[in-house]
């Protein structure tokens, strides 16, 4: 029999070393090595808050300097999402615009944030956007909110500065008109496209060139699983690199795709910040692929602390080199088609021919290559959606009549 777990069970301390606390009480900050630390990540790298504090502005600066894209004086679109990672986001951005050095942020920030908590009550929205306001006039700057529903159902911007553009039953719509149609990881692709989309036409509107989103290294790590398991393999780089330039104008960068959620928890604390809170629903991990690929990563790496850092870093050594015939309808990524036919294809072609009711005064090379024609002239061999979109192209044609 098998003793691989076994051997794990009772030597589990050769894999896994237990953290000796004492041990972590006597130890220096790694990086001045003479203050004693108060900040432990990744189970062995102390700081002091001085430290951990300067090391945090400089690992974000550093990401933005090494790419070289943002201009002094260039527009940025700025992602606020609830939680730790847009609270620190705030303050970096707020911190670096403040500095009176050469490292000194130069472009201009513009926040917008898309208004799609539908779970919640009129009233909860209302606190939410009203918390919204209190946490950027605290960082001295002002947000924009963006009406999702709005966007989603009718392919309209409507940017406000308050709540005011929140109506009653404009959750209700959406819910009514997706939840029952697509199964959950349908629907969650659909959304999680469409916000980017309606991003992108906002950052044209106020005439940015970039975006940023406050993806962490968990969102990176699970959104490369994800794009796997939905056929997008072909969009990894663009989903969890730096850079995503899948449009020709507007570029979606990713500050914080470094960074892990302990970090920017404690950057926060020290900072004496309070992230926004909402309401949060219970999830099923196992309802869409999503929930449980995010469910995967994040328990693995709980006992394997490395597992975010190595699957990021595998993301980003992976590129297509797959020829491409044109751009997704929807989602704006690579269209590509391989010499030979993929399983879906196959199956369409092996379908196609024992449907087919040939001219029997037909030589059957003529049939054959009837039988080709028709296959080639398909959908399957012109696509318009990349695989993963042309699940859901279905839903982006259905007006929803009915």
């Amino acid at each position: 029999m098998c003793s691989i777990g076994n051997e794990l069970e009772n030597g589990s301390e050769k894999y896994m070393p237990h953290i000796d606390k004492t041990q972590v009480d006597k130890q220096k900050c790694n990086k001045c090595k003479e203050a004693t630390p108060c900040i432990l990540l990744r189970g062995k790298d102390s700081y002091c808050k001085p430290c951990f504090l300067l090391n945090t502005n400089h690992k974000f600066k550093l990401l933005l300097g090494k790419s070289k894209l943002i201009r002094p004086r260039d527009k940025v679109l700025v992602t606020y999402e609830i939680g730790h990672p847009s609270t620190a986001l705030l303050h970096l951005i707020r911190d670096g615009l403040n500095l009176n050095t050469p490292k000194k942020l130069t472009f201009d920030p513009v926040f917008v944030f898309v208004d799609d908590q539908y779970h919640l009550s009129l009233s909860e929205r209302k606190d939410v956007i009203s918390n919204i306001l209190t946490e950027a006039a605290h960082h001295e700057f002002k947000i924009k909110f963006l009406s999702f529903v709005d966007w989603v159902l009718y392919n309209r911007i409507i940017l406000s500065d308050n709540s005011d553009y929140i109506k009653a039953d404009d959750g209700d719509k959406i819910v009514s008109l997706f939840t029952k149609k697509m199964n959950e990881t349908n629907r969650k692709e659909f959304f999680n496209i469409e916000k980017k989309n309606a991003l992108i036409a906002v950052a044209k509107q106020l005439e940015c060139k970039f975006i940023f989103k406050p993806d962490i290294s968990v969102d990176v790590a699970s959104n490369l699983l994800i794009n796997i398991s939905l056929g997008k393999g072909s969009q990894i780089s663009m989903d969890t690199g730096f850079c995503d330039d899948r449009d020709d104008s507007v570029k979606v960068l990713s500050p914080l795709r470094l960074f892990d959620m302990k970090e920017l928890a404690f950057y926060n604390l020290l900072n004496k910040l309070n992230p926004v809170a909402i309401r949060q629903i219970k999830v099923d991990p196992y309802s869409s692929a999503q929930n449980l690929l995010k469910k995967f990563v994040t328990e693995l790496q709980e006992g394997y602390p490395a597992t975010v850092t190595t699957v990021v870093k595998t993301g980003d050594k992976l590129v297509s080199d797959i020829k491409v015939l044109g751009k997704c309808k929807f989602c704006k990524g690579p269209v590509f088609k391989n010499s030979e036919l993929n399983s879906e294809e196959s199956t369409h072609f092996s379908k196609l021919v024992s449907t087919y009711l040939p001219d029997r005064d037909m030589s059957k090379q003529d049939r054959f290559d009837d039988i080709k024609k028709t296959f080639e002239s398909t959908v399957y061999m012109t696509p318009q959606h990349c695989y993963s979109c042309s699940k859901i192209s279905e839903y982006l044609l259905d007006d929803g009549s009915d």
